[in-house]
């Protein structure tokens, strides 16, 4: 099974939309893929996605079924892949990684790698905007899983 866990600031925004989407596309490929998603900060520790989130997920079908939390050192053995939203997020986790984990897995990524226009790093964090700011980022989202999903199957399943 291939596990990967989703990571943005306050795990209320990006990582939850970036795990319901990745859950909703591989939906009939549970004993393949698993996935979760975290913060780096303590913000918002055990709350439900932000209500915009919600929103556009529930508008696209995706369910979110998460309660934020935040990155812990025993991620670092039980996750394949753990998958960034920003550079300062990404620079978190392998400040985290170095100080809590001497192995070599998991491979630590950012989503935008996977987007077919490669002209952002980061998928931008739409806290402080507006509903439409929510739905630019599902959109980025479901268009970088889609290359995300098939480059688990290409490296795993193949």
């Amino acid at each position: 099974m291939i596990k990967v866990l989703f990571i943005c600031l306050g795990n209320i925004c990006r990582s939850p939309l970036a795990q319901g989407i990745f859950e909703h596309l591989t939906m009939h490929q549970t004993e393949q893929f698993w996935a979760d998603s975290a913060g780096t900060s303590t913000y918002h520790i055990g709350e439900l996605p932000d209500d915009r989130a919600i929103a556009i997920a529930q508008k696209n079908d995706v369910a979110l079924k998460h309660r934020a939390r935040q990155i812990q050192k025993e991620d670092f053995e039980r996750f394949d892949y753990i998958i960034a939203m920003d550079r300062a997020n990404y620079q978190n986790i392998l400040t985290l990684k170095a100080r809590v984990s001497n192995t070599t897995e998991p491979k630590i990524m950012l989503m935008r790698n996977f987007d077919s226009t490669k002209g952002q790093i980061e998928v931008p964090d739409p806290y402080y905007g507006t509903p439409q700011d929510f739905e630019k980022v599902f959109e980025i989202l479901q268009s970088c899983m889609q290359n995300f999903i098939t480059f688990l199957r290409e490296e795993h399943l193949s």
